[in-house]
């Protein structure tokens, strides 16, 4: 691979994390699906396998949580024109009440945890997608 490919790689699965970020918090939770593959894990605590597994657990998220999962120091380490991985920071903002139901700002005593996921990126068909990610904190509050 030249340094155009692995330029072009390593944006792409920058971008699955960022898009990562959004999709769960803003709760676009059918696209944060599609970020994985067919049988991709997700681990934040609790391994989840597959597609439809994540999309059970992302439904039982309760509607007065509000999040927002800021991502920096983003790595990506390409391997080879199929598989990549990567860490990258979160900052996680998080609150549950009813306030979050509503459209203004919430009271928070700052972030809910600190730490970084560990993340095996796969090309498919569709373009580049989780095999796995795993959260690790560092600080947690919750």
């Amino acid at each position: 691979m030249n340094e155009e490919q692995i330029s072009t790689i390593a944006r792409a699965c920058e971008a699955l994390s960022i898009a990562y970020a959004r999709a769960v918090d803003f709760r676009d939770y059918e696209y944060f699906v599609s970020l994985f593959v067919e049988d991709g894990e997700l681990d934040t605590g609790r391994p989840l396998t597959g597609r439809s597994t994540i999309a059970e657990a992302l439904s039982r998220r309760p509607d007065e949580l509000r999040s927002r999962h800021v991502i920096t120091n983003v790595f990506i380490d390409v391997l080879s024109e199929q598989e990549a991985r990567g860490i990258s920071y979160l900052t996680l903002y998080r609150h549950v009440g009813p306030e979050s139901l509503k459209g203004e700002p919430v009271p928070f005593d700052g972030p809910a945890g600190v730490g970084h996921y560990e993340d095996r990126f796969v090309k498919t068909e569709e373009g580049w997608k989780f095999g796995r990610r795993k959260l690790h904190f560092a600080f947690r509050r919750f």
